[in-house]
Parts: structure tokens; C-alpha cells; sequence
């Protein structure tokens, strides 16, 4: 009898070991470091991460010690994998830890290895540990380059690795760190002095699909245009473009001199994005050329100061009636939500150009504000019509909003924090502007602007960070991929009957640029990210009792604890 409750006692503690130890997923990681006299050589490390039942807290050890961007840049890294893979992280704790023989791990090129990493952990993906992956990891799960490839590629080689990811365009030809004269093609570099498999990606999709072998995000996108949203961006690109043919024949009417060459430009883009259907971005080109004509007629008329300041103290009382009206709106769906951000921040701006008009002493600048705060307060008005879209009903009370306003300034700082660490803080001075703004917002309970202003915010960092390292050869290529994530966000939302009215706005504009303006497109691709996924802050009411869920290491030892029971009542019995 002993002997039957000593191996049940012995299993049962079996069991719980089993339950309480979890294995830790492995990559390696590639490095660059100094000597200190301008020689660089490539090193290995090591990527260890556990996860332990929690709630989405991340947690670094390094050995030794690295740079404080490691630590932010792992947090964001976790972030992009759950975001993107839409994994369930809130229910895990993250340990990752780093192991290297040297002080050379810092800055973001670990990025894309810790968001493939973590997305193998938490999906408990089978995997190949002789590939890995040197990178960024940006916003939409794009993969952005890094320096040293070369020398990381060698240390790779040493470390007996079979397949290096790179960033798409990190493997043209290159002038090498420690030989500038020196032009490499590193894909074939790898293949015939290293032995080395090298493999260009675009998105962390890619980098999954070499690690594993499996298509994560293999379902096609669909992108569908809502109904109502064309039917009201169609209307609201009327009105503003009816406005324009008012000003030139008011202009015309003040026997002004006028030449069609002035909006000529604008408005012909603004036809061209129409023909395809693109009308928030011909709307845009509409409001645009309002602005230029308002100036030339100012300009051309010469109002008095006395005259200046009565059409701004009109503009101010046409302002707040706007704003007393928005405040009385009822916000029900993501789509009322939207509205409402975008048409508080351009009140907000008419109230920043009346601001600027009572500190100026130019009556030329003067114009210049007066015309652009005009159409500003036109344009506020005529995004009202999107509070007639319907839509999926949210739960949007004050204190939610609020919550995701707090929510989004924290993204926004760390994300700025990020940002200065690599281009410094002279270079991101309008960030910070757009959060102190978000803050003041805040203050004065305005929360819908709050959250604009700091999706803006975040949205700039990220652009900055995605652009860092591009080529002028491969910006087209990151651009599609970046696209690609756009459509994605709101193809996902647009079947939950979500459709993201600001993102999917941005996501044409930003088509509209490519061509021509591929940088300022990219930025506006990181709006279409910001603005498409707000749902995420105003997550539906859960069924605590229908989601219960029993924690692994317990099943494991419930299930011992009851074979034990049942093994010895069973020898009880018999005996």
C-alpha cells in the first residue's frame, strides 16, 4: 500500500513540474559592434523567450546589460506581432532574454526576429532555429533595413545559421562598413563566400512563412468601399468643389484679374481622382485650391484690419455654434466617433488660426490665416454629414472615450521617445507639440480631439521609423506592402461592420500621392493604420462565464490529482 501511494504521490508531483515548467523559444540574434578605432565586426546572440500565464506584461533580462532602446524596442516588437496576427496576448506575461558574449545589442534591429518569435510562442508554431532574421519591425508588420548586413552575415556563417532574412533592398549592392570603396550584392555574397542562404522580405508574414513554413495571413483581402461612405464622400466633394467655381466667379464678379493657371493644377487632379472614384482625395485637391484662391482674393481686395478682424470675430461665433452643436451630437458607432475627431480637429484649428491672426502685426499674414481658417470651418461643416452613416453599435460613453484617449497619448509618448532615440528630439519637435495638445485636450475633457491628436502624434513616429534606411529604389515596394497592411485593418473591419471612415479616407489619398509624392504617401499610409483599427479601444462586452477558462498548469494537475485519486481508491478497494 505504501509503495501504490508513494508512485501516486510521485506522479502527481511529476505532473506539476511538467505543468510549471514551460520551454523557452530560441532565435538568434546578429549583431554589429566597434572596436573603437572604426572597425566593425558582426556577433551572434541569443533570443530566449517564456511565456507565463499573465496579463500581456513584458519583461527583459540581458546579459550583459543593453541600451535602453532595446527595451522599448521589444515592448513595440511584441505589440506589432499581437496586433497583427490578432493573437490573444493579454492572457501571457513575456520573458524575453538576450544572451550575448559582448555589449553589442541595442537599437531596433532585433525588431522583426522578437515579433516572429513572439508570434511562434504564443501559436506554438513548429519552427527552424538555424534561420533567422536582422530588421526592423514597423507598423502593418513591415520589415525595415538595418546597417552592418554584411558583417552580421559573416557572424551568421561562423555561427553555423543556414538562412538570413534581410529587409527588401538591404541586399543591393552596398558600400561595405569597414571598406567604403568596397560593392557588394549581398545576396550573392552570402551564397558564395558564406554558403549562406539569403532571403529579402517586405512584411513579418514573409518571415514566418521562412521560419515555419506556414501562410499566417494567407487569406485574400477583399477590399470592399461602404455604400453610405461613397455616397457621402461623393456628396461632401461636391459641395467643397462647388465652392471652388463660387470663389472664381466671385472674384471674377470684383472685376479682379483673374487666371485660370491659379487652380488649374488642383483642379485637375482633383477631376482625375474623381473619374476613379476617389473622391475624398479629390475633395482634398478642392479644399487645397479654396485656400489658394481665398489668399489671391484677399490679397487682391486688400481688406482693412478693421474688416479683417469683424470676418474673424464672424468666423469665431460660426465656430463655436459648430462646436456646441458637435458637443450635443450622440456618438453610437466607431463611424460617429470618427466624425466627430476629425471635424473637433478642424475646429480646433479654426480656433489656432484666430489665435495667430490676434498675435500677428502682418496684414499679408493675415490673409494667409483668415483664408485657410475659412475653409477650414466650410470643411468642418461639411464632414457633419458622416454622422448619417450607420454602423455597428459601440458602447462610447464618456469615460470609455476617455480611457482611449489616455490609452493613445501613452502610445504616442513611447512611440516618440522611440523615435528621438534614433533622429534625435530637434527632428521631432511637432510630435511632441501634437501630444502637449493631446494632453491640453485631455484637460479640458475634449477626449474625441485628445484621440486624434495623439493618433497623429504616433502616426508621424511611425512614419519616421519606417522611413529610416529606405531606398529611393525600393520605397515603391515598401509602399505596397504597407498598403497591403491598410487593407488588411480595414478589410477586417469593414466584416465586422465597422468601416473606417478617416483610415480608409487617408489609405486613397495616400494612393493619390504614390506616384508623385512617395514619402508624404508613406506618411499617410500611417494614418490609414492609426485611424482603421479603433475599435480595438472599445473592445465588446464579454461573457465572463461562457469565456471561463481553466489555466494550463491546472488541467494538468487536476487531471494527475484525479488519476491519483481514482489509482488508489482503486488499490483500496482491491486490498
Amino acid at each position: 500500500m505504501k509503495k501504490v501511494m508513494f508512485v501516486v504521490v510521485l506522479l502527481l508531483f511529476s505532473l506539476s513540474v511538467v505543468a510549471q515548467g514551460d520551454d523557452a523559444f530560441h532565435l538568434k540574434l546578429l549583431a554589429v559592434q566597434d572596436d573603437g578605432n572604426g572597425n566593425f565586426t558582426g556577433s551572434d546572440a541569443d533570443l530566449f523567450l517564456e511565456l507565463k500565464e499573465g496579463h500581456g506584461r513584458v519583461f527583459l533580462e540581458t546579459k550583459p546589460a543593453t541600451k535602453v532602446d532595446t527595451q522599448i524596442s521589444t515592448r513595440y516588437a511584441k505589440e506589432i506581432a499581437c496586433d497583427h496576427f490578432k493573437l490573444d496576448c493579454n492572457k501571457y506575461d513575456f520573458i524575453y532574454t538576450i544572451k550575448s558574449n559582448s555589449n553589442i545589442i541595442g537599437g531596433p534591429s532585433a525588431g522583426a526576429a522578437i515579433s516572429a518569435l513572439t508570434t511562434i510562442a504564443v501559436l506554438d508554431l513548429d519552427y527552424d532555429e538555424s534561420i533567422t532574421i536582422t530588421g526592423t519591425i514597423n507598423s502593418g508588420g513591415t520589415v525595415g533595413p538595418v546597417g552592418g548586413v554584411k558583417e552580421k552575415l559573416e557572424a551568421a556563417s561562423k555561427a553555423g545559421l543556414k538562412k538570413v532574412m534581410i529587409a527588401k533592398g538591404s541586399g543591393l549592392p552596398y558600400s561595405g562598413l569597414e571598406n567604403m570603396t568596397e560593392i557588394l550584392d549581398l545576396v550573392k555574397y552570402g551564397k558564395e563566400n558564406l554558403s549562406l542562404d539569403v532571403v529579402e522580405v517586405l512584411d513579418v508574414d514573409e518571415v514566418l512563412f521562412q521560419l515555419t513554413g506556414k501562410q499566417l495571413n494567407h487569406k485574400e483581402v477583399l477590399l470592399t468601399e461602404d455604400k453610405q461612405y461613397t455616397e457621402i464622400m461623393q456628396n461632401l466633394q461636391t459641395v467643397l468643389c462647388d465652392r471652388n467655381k463660387k470663389i472664381v466667379n466671385e472674384i471674377k464678379q470684383q472685376n479682379i484679374e483673374f487666371n485660370d493657371s491659379l487652380n488649374q493644377d488642383k483642379i485637375e487632379h482633383s477631376i482625375n481622382a474623381s473619374k476613379r472614384g476617389d473622391y475624398y482625395s479629390a475633395a482634398s485637391f478642392c479644399f487645397g485650391s479654396n485656400i489658394d484662391l481665398r489668399v489671391y482674393y484677399y490679397e487682391q481686395k486688400e481688406p482693412t484690419i478693421n474688416t479683417i478682424q469683424k470676418l474673424f470675430s464672424e468666423l469665431d461665433e460660426k465656430n463655436i455654434a459648430l462646436e456646441n452643436k458637435l458637443n450635443e451630437m450622440e456618438i453610437t458607432t466607431i463611424s460617429d466617433l470618427q466624425t466627430k475627431m476629425v471635424v473637433k480637429d478642424r475646429i480646433e484649428d479654426v480656433k489656432h488660426q484666430i489665435v495667430e491672426f490676434n498675435n500677428t502685426k502682418d496684414l499679408s499674414k493675415a490673409y494667409k490665416i483668415l483664408a485657410y481658417g475659412e475653409e477650414r470651418f466650410f470643411s468642418a461643416v461639411s464632414w457633419m454629414q458622416f454622422f448619417d452613416m450607420e454602423g455597428k453599435e459601440f458602447n462610447l460613453d464618456k469615460q470609455r472615450i476617455k480611457n482611449s484617449c489616455i490609452q493613445k497619448i501613452s502610445e504616442a509618448e513611447e512611440r516618440h521617445q522611440y523615435t528621438s532615440l534614433f533622429v534625435g528630439g530637434e527632428f521631432t519637435l511637432g510630435i511632441n507639440e501634437k501630444i502637449v495638445e493631446s494632453r491640453k485636450a485631455q484637460e479640458k475633457e475634449e477626449y474625441e480631439l485628445c484621440m486624434i491628436t495623439a493618433s497623429q502624434a504616433k502616426a508621424d513616429s511611425n512614419a519616421i521609423l519606417s522611413s529610416l534606411g529606405l531606398h529611393n529604389e525600393t520605397i515603391n515596394e515598401f509602399i505596397t506592402a504597407k498598403q497591403k497592411a491598410v487593407e488588411r485593418v480595414i478589410s477586417q473591419n469593414s466584416e465586422e461592420k465597422v468601416f473606417p471612415i478617416l483610415g480608409y479616407s487617408y489609405y486613397k489619398y495616400a494612393s493619390a500621392l504614390q506616384e508623385a509624392q512617395p514619402y508624404n504617401a508613406l506618411v499617410y499610409l500611417e494614418y490609414a493604420l492609426e485611424m482603421s483599427d479603433l475599435g480595438i479601444y472599445f473592445p465588446e462586452e464579454v461573457n465572463y462565464i461562457s469565456s471561463f477558462n481553466i489555466k494550463k498548469e491546472w488541467r494538468f494537475f487536476m487531471i494527475g490529482l484525479i488519476l491519483g485519486i481514482g489509482i488508489t481508491v482503486y488499490f483500496l478497494r482491491k486490498n
